[in-house]
């Protein structure tokens, strides 16, 4: 995609308002995965909307030489929308930082550029490197939002489309960048595995779609009560994988319950009613042993909490007491 290309036929203004993006949970009827990837990018494609409409016109200007009438960089607009984009990014945002605060160094040296061209009057010989600065890093920026949406879209189309939620591609990444944190920096991590109980007969009742909806609901309960950093993962159909740096397995299996209590507590909204749902859960610490074996252990720890009678929390054989 090139940096021209992005330039907006019919660019919103400079003012725009900031509508609310719609909640995940509102959409999860009927929405295709690619109305949702749309949807979670709409703060990225609004930052280069307002970007590339004030470049329109600040080449515009520069065009006819209409010295001292260079529009001010709108920085606070096109700020806030990049935040919001790494908000939604969640904890992926890490391969979206750099690029940001590239982006963001850009856009400073871009403001400092169009005020001082703001400031000229009639034809100022000192004014043309200056035109010339913010055409070559106009252009830049404009290619900046551009790799931005390419790495974020890269990013969302790894997520389960129904859940919102990265998958096991993911989870081994994050499982790896967080065993060489235990290992570097002798630093906690814990790992949990989590099964929705008696999904099936939730499916059984009232219908697969319903189960959809438990699904999105659980998994959007699972990210608001855990912290930003922490990982959520959809391990395969009912299972979660949960990812708690700087927790002890048994801090780890306290911040679970107090979890399981949250889940249990909220009913499911659903046509005909509502659900309750429960979930059961196995927890391991991870170190130095492989990561595979450390799934085994919270697996077995999970498959212990489903033959104590489901809906608790336990850990694994292999956590040392």
């Amino acid at each position: 995609m090139s940096a021209i290309a992005l330039l907006s036929p019919s660019p919103a203004p400079e003012t725009a308002s900031v509508a609310r993006l719609p909640d995940p949970l509102d959409r999860w009827d009927d929405a295709p995965a690619e109305e949702g990837l749309q949807l979670d990018a709409a703060p990225l494609r609004l930052a280069r909307q307002i970007y590339a409409t004030w470049l329109q016109r600040a080449l515009q200007l520069g065009t006819y030489g209409n010295a001292g009438t260079m529009p001010a960089l709108p920085r606070v607009a096109i700020d806030h929308q990049l935040d919001r984009a790494l908000d939604v990014a969640g904890a992926d945002a890490a391969a979206l930082l750099a690029l940001r605060d590239t982006q963001r160094q850009r856009l400073a040296e871009l403001g400092a550029a169009a005020q001082t061209l703001a400031m000229a009057h009639g034809v100022d010989p000192a004014a043309a490197p200056v035109w010339d600065r913010l055409l070559e890093l106009g252009l830049q920026t404009l290619q900046g939002f551009a790799d931005l949406e390419i790495v974020f879209a890269a990013q969302r189309a790894a997520h389960d489309a129904l859940t919102g939620l990265p998958g096991r591609a993911a989870l081994q990444q994050r499982l790896q960048a967080e065993q060489s944190r235990v290992l570097r920096q002798g630093r906690q991590c814990a790992v949990a595995l989590l099964d929705l109980d008696h999904f099936k007969r939730i499916n059984d009742r009232h219908g697969h779609h319903t189960g959809d909806r438990v699904l999105a609901v659980f998994a959007a309960t699972l990210r608001a009560g855990l912290r930003p950093y922490d990982g959520v993962y959809r391990y395969g159909g009912e299972e979660f994988v949960l990812v708690l740096p700087d927790a002890t397995a048994a801090q780890a299996a306290r911040i679970l319950d107090r979890l399981r209590q949250r889940v249990a507590a909220v009913p499911v909204q659903i046509p005909d009613g509502a659900l309750h749902i429960q979930f059961s859960a196995g927890v391991a610490a991870l170190g130095d042993r492989a990561i595979a074996q450390t799934l085994r252990c919270a697996d077995a720890a999970l498959y212990d909490a489903k033959a104590r009678g489901r809906d608790q929390v336990r850990l694994g054989p292999c956590v040392a007491a």
